[in-house]
């Protein structure tokens, strides 16, 4: 009588085996159940297995027992014990609580069992029983001999010349694991293994047990001793693969299982691992610290604001610089001439073998941007053949003016900083927000408010009237002082190449820093693998678009182009650093900037002190190179062995940190 039957009836059995009499007493809800009752036979080896799981938070004891019953077309068993069975395989006991019994059942039944049914009887001596509802499975003979409940295949450490074999369960309706957890042991023996490549079957059998009626012949035999074990794993000894089998793909070998009908010997594979390394492990900066050479552009017969020329020379360090009159601007010739004088003393300062970038303060009140677009048409001849020359050379010219302009030439736009931003207004107490966005000033520090600007703060660069306003409503002692500038830039060789990228910035291809490849090699790229490596870029032989390292993977997966130059994107030619002081109440703080071109948001902090600042790009976590094996398994970052997912088509854009077995794991490795 079952549980399900008791509801309406008085507790009956119970009574009766404490010896009491039948009274009406009301019923407690124990949970009792199976959470899991499965049966599984399989015909080739003829072997019924029985898996089960069932609680209950009362009558559970030392008497308890698990029943089974089962019908073939020449055998009825009548209910027993699951311990009466003389099973065909190694059961362990599984502790499942006080409130529980689980465990696993293997008996040698010849023909397809019918009406399997399982229960729990809660004292052997009573007759109040729990049944199960049975999940009942048959796997036929089929001539793909993986059609059983156990496989045999092996893999690799991750040296790619010791072995670890491994058996699988394969239930239908149960994991690897699941079975290993609920008792079942399993008899395995490995011996004969030999190296070489041969074909292997197609994916209904993944791991490629028993693919034959043995290995191939002609294979180089392995001098390992015959190994044996019940764990679900071993690694093969302490031997190891020879140097000549190192261009191999797999080992075979010769395993041997236990079913009913006796022993069972099919070949089992072992495939390499993907022979994987970083792609390029680091790539070095080039940056380097420029040498400004200073210029003053100045009214020589007038005086326009000593004041402001002050700071001017301040703020860019312009202490003993050339001075240039601007007197006669508007002459015709002037523009030429001051391209002269400029390109005359780059060419002696050049000779100490430093880069350089132009500083220059133009002192002026011409608002109509006349002298501005004279001063970049003497710039124009200087800074454009400059960009493309090996070091050293000239990479840039900052220029602070008097008044907020826009450039208009478009070779000067990733050239030249202007500064100050043209804001359009002389208060201070109004800058609009977009303010710094044409000469922006980074802060390290990035909750640093810089615009709009405080009531009592000056910005580092201001134009003439913002500067004598903020002097006349406040002091001069809260100005504040530039305390060094430095300049950064790529350092050029004779094969460089500098590919335009943006409105602003360019990508160097430095010193044929590239990686090769042949054509079945697999890259993989990892977002976020290392800092940094967002800014590098490639380009493809003949080809000098820069693409994203992102993109690598499969370009070389369609259409493979090898060798690729690696480059590094600068966003701008040159970055410049202030290290300035602040006085506010007579307090003085000390700050520090990058001052870069046209950011389209000052949001974008650190961009100066991370990427110009790094002395390499580690590409060792971001970049990976398969050069043989690809096409083979893989493991996960879990120590999972992925057999349907090989290097080649799963790891093109993600990231591959492979968990390999270790001798030191033991004999049941990760495998749900």
């Amino acid at each position: 009588m079952g549980l399900k039957n008791l509801p309406k009836l008085c507790f009956s059995v119970l009574l009766m085996l404490l010896g009491g009499a039948c009274k009406k007493v009301p019923l407690t809800d124990i949970n009792a159940g199976f959470t899991l009752a499965d049966a599984t036979w399989f015909e080739e080896e003829e072997t019924l297995f029985v898996f089960y799981r069932v609680g209950a938070e009362q009558g559970l004891g030392p008497a308890s027992q698990l029943e089974l019953t089962y019908r073939t077309d020449d055998l009825f068993q009548n209910w027993a014990p699951l311990a009466s069975f003389t099973p065909v395989h190694l059961h362990l006991p599984v502790d499942c609580s006080a409130n529980g019994r689980c465990g696993s059942l293997s008996l040698h039944v010849a023909k397809a069992p019918r009406d399997v049914g399982l229960q729990l009887r809660y004292n052997r001596d009573g007759a109040l029983t729990l049944p199960a509802t049975v999940a009942v499975n048959l796997v036929h003979a089929e001539a793909g001999t993986h059609h059983r409940s156990l496989g045999v295949y092996g893999v690799f450490d991750a040296t790619n010349t010791q072995l670890q074999w491994r058996t699988r369960h394969q239930f239908p309706t149960l994991r690897n694991e699941q079975v290993t957890d609920l008792g079942l042991r399993r008899y395995f023996q490995i011996a004969d293994a030999a190296y070489g490549d041969f074909d292997l079957p197609g994916a209904d059998n993944p791991y490629s047990y028993a693919f034959a009626a043995t290995c191939p012949a002609g294979l180089a035999a392995l001098s390992f001793a015959p190994l044996e074990t019940l764990d679900r794993a071993f690694f093969d000894g302490t031997d190891r693969l020879p140097v000549s089998a190192s261009t191999a793909h797999y080992v075979c070998a010769t395993s041997t299982v236990k079913d009913a009908k006796g022993t069972f010997l099919a070949p089992a594979v072992a495939q390499k691992n993907p022979q994987v390394a970083p792609a390029f492990p680091v790539l070095r900066s080039p940056i380097k610290n420029n040498t400004e050479l200073g210029f003053i552009l100045r009214p020589c017969n007038r005086t326009l604001s000593d004041e402001h020329l002050s700071l001017q020379e301040q703020r860019l360090q312009l202490s003993g610089a050339q001075t240039v009159c601007i007197d006669n601007w508007q002459d015709p010739g002037f523009a030429a001439t001051l391209a002269s004088t400029l390109q005359t003393a780059v060419d002696v300062a050049r000779t100490a073998g430093h880069d350089l970038v132009l500083g220059m303060a133009l002192h002026h009140d011409d608002p109509s941007g006349g002298l501005e677009a004279t001063i970049e048409a003497a710039l124009e001849p200087v800074l454009v053949p400059e960009r493309d020359k090996s070091s050293p050379r000239v990479s840039g010219a900052f220029v602070f003016d008097s008044y907020g302009y826009a450039l208009t030439v478009p070779a000067l736009r990733n050239l030249v900083l202007w500064c100050p931003a043209n804001s359009f207004t002389t208060d201070l107490d109004k800058i609009p927000d977009t303010a710094e966005l044409q000469c922006p000033l980074i802060p390290d520090i990035p909750d640093l408010v810089l615009g709009p600007f405080k009531v009592n703060q000056l910005p580092i660069l201001p134009t003439r009237d913002q500067y004598l306003k903020f002097v006349s409503k406040y002091t001069e002692a809260e100005v504040g002082a530039v305390k060094s500038l430095t300049f950064l830039a790529p350092e050029r060789t004779p094969i460089s190449d500098n590919v335009p990228v943006g409105d602003f910035g360019f990508a160097s291809f430095f010193n044929d820093e590239t990686i090769s490849a042949a054509p079945g090699d697999v890259f993989s790229f990892c977002n976020g693998g290392d800092k940094g490596s967002e800014n590098i870029v490639f380009h493809v032989a003949g080809l000098h678009t820069p693409h994203l390292l992102s993109d690598l993977p499969k370009i070389q997966a369609t259409s493979p182009l090898a060798p690729y130059y690696l480059g590094i994107a600068w966003g701008f030619p040159f970055l410049t650093r202030i290290s300035y002081e602040n006085v506010v109440a007579g307090s003085a703080t000390a700050f520090s900037f990058s001052v870069p071109f046209g950011f389209k948001s000052t949001q974008k902090l650190s961009f100066g002190a991370t990427v110009w600042g790094a002395a390499e790009f580690p590409l060792s976590h971001t970049l990976l190179q398969c050069t043989r094996f690809c096409d083979h398994p893989t493991f996960d970052s879990d120590g999972v062995y992925n057999v349907r997912s090989p290097f080649r088509t799963t790891y093109q854009n993600r990231c591959y940190t492979p968990a390999y077995p270790t001798a030191s794991e033991g004999g049941f490795p990760r495998d749900p």
